[in-house]
This record gives structure tokens, C-alpha cells and sequence, in this order.
């Protein structure tokens, strides 16, 4: 039972499937567990920004039963779940998710007001439970309430559905582009709509700190994954979106020939000879106050 005194997060999942009183339960803990990552995600981010010293994301959310040991109601399939430890800031968390997903949900969506750092997570999540909503063909009710405050509600229904989707859709696509970085695999699950695409995913850290998704051939594999952790040189199709990190539809992976920094100052600092006036090894004394 939820006590008087607690932060509580309710959802709700309506129409479609849930008409019936009953859904898959996978799709059910699927959805819940996007929410609880998501809130971890961001309540990582306001808790450093708090000058935490060990962030977490954890707020104890605990899913609470019912009068008869029921966590869902009929009718509707509804999760009640208390924020147990740092309510306050639990409810803060919580309620960023809920405005943004608000804004999503209106018909005049200002994509301007999108953070692109942070709702970027926010978005991900929700692709992924808009894709098992649309196969219950359900709609998703969100509210937070603490003690002497007021209730905040957000509904993840038909157009957040449709302005995630938009937002997901690739921009503009960029033909034998180049990449420097070092590559990993990647942890993040395939996004739903490219589920059906063929080849396997890595992860990109570029020299410039961007992180990109690439999507290599099957025939790569054995390959790409020898050079994970190594810095590479990559050559593809780089497809740019307005929130979702940019991918890269490999087509060449070679492993990076080791830097030469001091072979590189010596044949581009020729230009300047006269302002230098000194090899690297001298300026770099200088630079350091030991000449």
C-alpha cells in the first residue's frame, strides 16, 4: 500500500490491449524497465550536477501492491511505484521525463526547446516503448506527486508516438566520409526501426569526442571486432538525425598506422620558418621554460 508520506510514480497503460485487462507480460516489464533506465540515466546527470560524489541514478523505486496483492488494476494496466531513498530528488528526475514527454504530446511540438544532451536518452527510451505500444496499440498515462505538492502528469499517447518518430528520421546523409577514433563495442541495443538491417553494430569515439552508432557487414565481423578498443580509420555513409547519435554505414575498417607527431610538425611548419625559427624538440623546451 502507498503511505501519505511517499513520492509516488504511477503508470498507467490504457486502450488497445489493455481493454482487456490483461497484456503480455513482457512488454509490460519491458516498459517499466525502459522508464527505470531512463530515470537512472538522468538522475546520474542531476545528481553529479549536485556535486555527487558516486552518482547513481537510484532512488529505491519499489513497485507497490495492491489492497489484494495486485500491482495492475483492470480495465487498465496500472504500476504504482514509491521513490524510496532521495524522494526529492527523485521527483525532480522524474518530472523532467514528464515535461519533455508533455512536449512531445502536443500538437504544436516545439523541437527547438529539446536539450540536445540530455533528451536525446529521453527520446531513445521512448522509441522503444512507442514500438511496444504500437503492437498493443496502447497508450501510456505518467504522473509523480510528493507530499503538499501538486500532482505532474504527462501522457505518452498517438502524437509524442508520431514526434518521436520525426525526430528520429535521418536528416541528411554525407557519401564516403571518414572517421579517426577508437572503437568499441556497442553496449546500446539496435534502435526498432533498424532492427531488420543486416550486419552487426559498433561504436565509434571519434578524434573529436562525438560518439557515433556504426553499422558494419556481416562479412566484418571477425574483422572489426579484432579492433575494438584500437584506434581505427573508417570509411562509409554517415547518416545525420536531429536527436539520435549520427551513424556510420561502414564500408572500409583499416586499424590507424600509428602517429607520427614529430615527422608531421617537421613537413607542415616549413610555411613558418621564419616565425619557429626551431625544431619540435627545441620548441617544446621552450614551451616548458627549459631553454
Amino acid at each position: 500500500m502507498a503511505k501519505s508520506d511517499e513520492t509516488l510514480f504511477t503508470v498507467k497503460l490504457e486502450k488497445g490491449l489493455a481493454a482487456r485487462k490483461r497484456l503480455p507480460l513482457a512488454h509490460v516489464l519491458s516498459v517499466l524497465d525502459e522508464l527505470r533506465q531512463l530515470i537512472i540515466e538522468i538522475g546520474k546527470d542531476v545528481q553529479r550536477r549536485g556535486s555527487a560524489a558516486q552518482p547513481t541514478g537510484d532512488f529505491g523505486l519499489e513497485l507497490i501492491a495492491g489492497e489484494k496483492g495486485i500491482a495492475f488494476k483492470g480495465g487498465s494496466v496500472q504500476a504504482n511505484i514509491a521513490v524510496t531513498e532521495r524522494p526529492g530528488t527523485g521527483f525532480k528526475v522524474i518530472q523532467s521525463v514528464l515535461k519533455t514527454i508533455h512536449l512531445l504530446e502536443r500538437e504544436d511540438f516545439p523541437e527547438a526547446s529539446l536539450n540536445q544532451q540530455m533528451d536525446r536518452r529521453v527520446i531513445r527510451r521512448l522509441s522503444r516503448i512507442a514500438d511496444i505500444q504500437k503492437r498493443d496499440h496502447t497508450e501510456m498515462l505518467l504522473s509523480v506527486v510528493r507530499p503538499k505538492t501538486k500532482a505532474v502528469t504527462a501522457t505518452f499517447g498517438s502524437n509524442a508516438m508520431a514526434a518521436v518518430r520525426s525526430l528520429q528520421v535521418p536528416t541528411f546523409r554525407v557519401d564516403e566520409t571518414v572517421l579517426y577514433g577508437k572503437l568499441f563495442e556497442l553496449i546500446d541495443r539496435t534502435p526498432a526501426d533498424e532492427e531488420d538491417e543486416k550486419g552487426f553494430w559498433g561504436e565509434l569515439t571519434a578524434d573529436d569526442g562525438e560518439a557515433w552508432r556504426v553499422r558494419f557487414r556481416a562479412g566484418d565481423e571477425e574483422r572489426a571486432t579484432a579492433l575494438f578498443r584500437r584506434q581505427v580509420k573508417l570509411t562509409g555513409t554517415a547518416v545525420y538525425y536531429r536527436i539520435a547519435r549520427p551513424k556510420l554505414i561502414c564500408e572500409a575498417i583499416e586499424r590507424e598506422a600509428e602517429r607520427d607527431y614529430e615527422a608531421a610538425f617537421d613537413e607542415l611548419y616549413g610555411c613558418n620558418k621564419q616565425i619557429y625559427n626551431a625544431d619540435l624538440p627545441t620548441l617544446l623546451k621552450q614551451l616548458h621554460g627549459e631553454e
